[in-house]
């Protein structure tokens, strides 16, 4: 008997989590009411406030719990402990799209256009950094001395332009060949990628 209540409440969640991710899509975060979200997941005003305090609630909840599964799958992707590993790059860019097309109207909702929720963004890219960052150390005698800060910044805005050109343009490319290209283009560099040549 439980089961059948817990099931009954994870389908109530996920109407309101759906109603919601939608009603930001169309309407922008600030303009929904939680009539709103109740009328679109056919629920009433009580049933919604039996799972969430009100719409901040919800919102930080949605956003927590989705950050941590991406989390969670970023940390399982391999590390090379001596250097900095573009394939390791690859992998990260992979994972996060995969999970992305798994959970993209969420996404879309969060990251892209005016609607998008400004924490969420900041939260995400915090993930990416820590990955990106982990057990890099640069050598002291690169041929160019960069600060390590102002790559990770960069690699990281990289990153997420082509996250949020990937979700904008309607996943244009396969996950595996998004994630491919982006390497090449770190590897490489965007002019010789692009088989264009650069003057100093």
């Amino acid at each position: 008997m439980k089961k059948k209540t817990d099931l009954r409440i994870l389908r109530t969640k996920q109407s309101i989590r759906k109603a919601f991710y939608e009603l930001i899509q169309e309407k922008g975060y600030e303009a929904i009411t939680i009539q709103d979200i109740a009328d679109r997941a056919m629920i009433n005003r009580n049933t919604f406030y039996l799972h969430y305090q009100n719409k901040p609630n919800l919102l930080d909840t949605c956003i927590n719990e989705l950050l941590n599964e991406l989390k969670d799958a970023v940390i399982l992707c391999p590390i090379s402990i001596n250097s900095f590993s573009i394939s390791m790059l690859e992998t990260v860019m992979q994972t996060v799209l995969e999970h992305i097309s798994r959970n993209i109207t969420f996404y879309y909702a969060m990251l892209i256009e005016e609607n998008r929720i400004y924490q969420f963004r900041v939260k995400m890219e915090n993930i990416i950094k820590d990955k990106l960052n982990e057990g890099w150390n640069p050598k002291e005698n690169a041929p160019v001395a960069i600060s390590k800060d102002l790559l990770l910044e960069y690699l990281v805005s990289a990153f997420m332009g082509i996250v949020i050109w990937w979700i904008k343009n309607d996943q244009p490319l396969p996950a595996n060949e998004a994630a491919a290209q982006f390497s090449r283009i770190v590897t490489y560099g965007h002019f010789k990628a692009a088989s264009t040549s650069a003057e100093e």
